[in-house]
């Protein structure tokens, strides 16, 4: 049965059930993925997969099923399923059906360029970035990863409150990385690209970016450094910002296990950082109209100018805290229950670049990756012990790679230490993004 008509029917057996608050959520998904090897293609998967999920308040609580095939004998049985789980549920927390209020900002995440790409095409250019970054440097040994992304996604949210609401998204994805050698010493380098249109995804740069990542690294040299003003790289700071998103999430802060519970209007870091979740941002992979419950989307500085400013909400939390949802409900599929994430998170840019960075700090460190994030941070004291990769500022430029340095802080008192932030904004994979940033010292042990 078409997903519509499906949706239709549910909405009309759950409405002749005289079930007053429910909401179906509709979602499918494609992703295509090409890896090629030695100029080949080694691995190439194309999956398709969607689902509807129903919720309804049955006794007082919130019952929720989900079904994968649309029948009329789903439709029953989604009703059914949920009034049956409701009855189990002890939980007293109260979800809530949202009511449609408010304004739905256009968002526009669909491109047929990349809906239109051949497979030939992709494995073109895969085959082209393989041999490009092979023969770019004759130090190069291996390309142990070259490979293209995309996918799409399209979601429908209508409930028993008024909330019809539907989008659909894109995008592609490509990421390389190479080892290269150097008597007998073997380094590594990566890089990627995002974007909705394949006319600018340019396996040259792409490739060139990576090679010369893992060449810089040879010549090295060993240093004794216990403490050093740094700079950290728009890559090494977003892995940081990403991994410790978390403490933002006002269920997080309910349940204590974040330590920016009632901190609302302090400053906590420096008046140089700005944190913003945008899901409003042209072009960003998680741009968004309306959040998984249905709610507006809207910009936010979380911190603004080392001020606090808010926490992240769903209506369940929201409500907890008497304030109004920022529109950042997330379910993880059809099947999931109702969390919070963010959208476009990032550091708002400095007006500096990134060698103007290097020059005013002009002699210390600059951190190019940290690695062990899961292991060797604590997402609520916010220590850390890091093993990483960088190079020595020596007279304001970019020096010599260090040798396997440890780095060690925590993070909340970084933040409150950044004296400078760049313009060199930068989104991972992962849709969160941050310039490079100078930090007035971190304390280090290098082998």
């Amino acid at each position: 049965m078409d997903k519509n008509i499906f949706i239709d029917l549910i909405f009309k057996k759950a409405e002749e059930k005289n079930i007053k608050e429910f909401e179906i959520y509709f979602l499918s998904g494609k992703s295509t993925s090409l890896k090629i090897f030695n100029g080949k293609i080694e691995n190439f998967s194309d999956n398709q997969n969607q689902g509807i999920s129903f919720r309804g308040k049955f006794f007082g609580k919130m019952g929720y099923s989900y079904t994968e095939s649309f029948t009329e004998e789903d439709a029953d049985f989604l009703i059914r399923e949920a009034e049956e789980n409701a009855s189990v549920i002890e939980s007293d927390d109260e979800q809530i059906i949202y009511d449609g209020r408010g304004e739905y900002v256009e968002i526009d995440n669909y491109s047929p360029s990349i809906e239109n790409i051949e497979v030939s095409q992709i494995e073109d250019f895969l085959v082209k970035m393989e041999k490009e970054a092979k023969s770019f440097d004759k130090r190069v040994k291996n390309v142990t990863t070259c490979m293209f992304g995309m996918g799409n996604s399209e979601r429908v949210i209508k409930n028993s409150k008024g909330v019809d609401l539907r989008d659909r998204g894109n995008v592609a994805y490509t990421y390389i990385s190479i080892t290269a050698e150097e008597n007998g010493v073997i380094k590594t380098g990566s890089d990627f690209k995002i974007g909705r249109r394949f006319e600018d995804f340019d396996y040259k740069e792409i490739s060139h970016n990576a090679v010369e990542k893992a060449i810089s690294k040879f010549d090295t040299v060993s240093k004794e450094i216990k403490e050093s003003k740094c700079v950290i790289e728009n890559m090494a700071f977003t892995s940081l910002i990403g991994s410790m998103a978390g403490i933002f999430s006002a269920e997080a802060v309910q349940k204590g296990v974040s330590l920016l519970k009632g901190k609302i209007g302090e400053k906590i870091a420096s008046e140089k950082f700005t944190l913003v979740d945008d899901p409003h941002l042209e072009n960003g992979d998680a741009s968004s109209s309306f959040d998984s419950e249905g709610v507006p989307t809207k910009y936010k500085e979380l911190i603004s100018n080392g001020v606090l400013k808010t926490y992240l909400y769903n209506l369940k939390t929201a409500k907890k805290d008497g304030v109004e949802s920022t529109g950042n409900a997330s379910k993880g599929g059809y099947k999931g229950t109702i969390g919070i994430s963010s959208y476009n998170l990032y550091v708002k840019k400095g007006e500096k670049d990134f060698e103007t960075l290097l020059k005013d700090v002009c002699d210390g460190v600059l951190i190019t990756e940290f690695a062990g994030l899961h292991s060797g941070l604590n997402s609520i004291s916010g220590d850390f012990s890091l093993a990483g990769e960088g190079f020595l500022i020596e007279n304001g430029k970019k020096g010599k790679a260090l040798n396997q340095i440890t780095i060690a802080g925590n993070y909340f008192e970084l933040l409150k230490n950044i004296e400078e932030v760049g313009n060199d904004l930068k989104f991972s994979l992962s849709s969160t993004g941050s310039p490079s940033v100078v930090v007035k010292k971190l304390h280090f042990s290098v082998d």
